[in-house]
């Protein structure tokens, strides 16, 4: 009885390993909210300059993250090619891992394309607000990109 209760177990932790090694690097960092061209247009000069600040350092913090999190999938997708290679390299290899460690890279490198498309359009959105900001006639434009 305990030998087909431990076999049992045994087979469900080997089903849940790939399922445990999806997502190693944890989820992606969420981006922060930036405010649109139109909502900065609406608020006083004051409020305009402290929402522009306030994504500024927003965007900083989130990017801070993000770079840890690609340096992880980095690392990760690494460790999973030397795994591969070894694998490729046994006299008789294991068509089903060498299949897993492909499925896995290729989740690595999904994740990383995803981050650097968030990235951008999260850049394009302070740079429109940026460029609201600095087109008022009634804001302080010292954090302007000289014209």
């Amino acid at each position: 009885m305990w030998k087909n209760l431990g076999l049992a177990a045994a087979i469900s932790l080997m089903a849940a390993a790939p399922a445990w090694a999806e997502g190693s690097c944890g989820d992606e960092p969420i981006p922060p909210e930036i405010p649109s061209a139109a909502e900065i247009g609406q608020k006083s000069p004051t409020d305009a300059l402290k929402a522009k600040h306030q994504a500024f350092e927003d965007i900083k913090q989130w990017q801070l993250a993000l770079r840890d999190f690609r340096n992880c999938l980095d690392s990760d997708e690494a460790t999973i090619k030397r795994d591969r290679q070894n694998a490729a390299s046994q006299a008789k290899p294991d068509q089903d891992k060498l299949k897993r460690l492909d499925g896995e890279v290729a989740a690595d490198e999904k994740a990383n394309s995803h981050s650097t498309d968030t990235e951008e359009r999260v850049v394009n959105d302070f740079h429109a607000l940026s460029t609201a900001y600095c087109s008022r006639a009634d804001v302080d434009k010292t954090s302007c990109p000289k014209t």
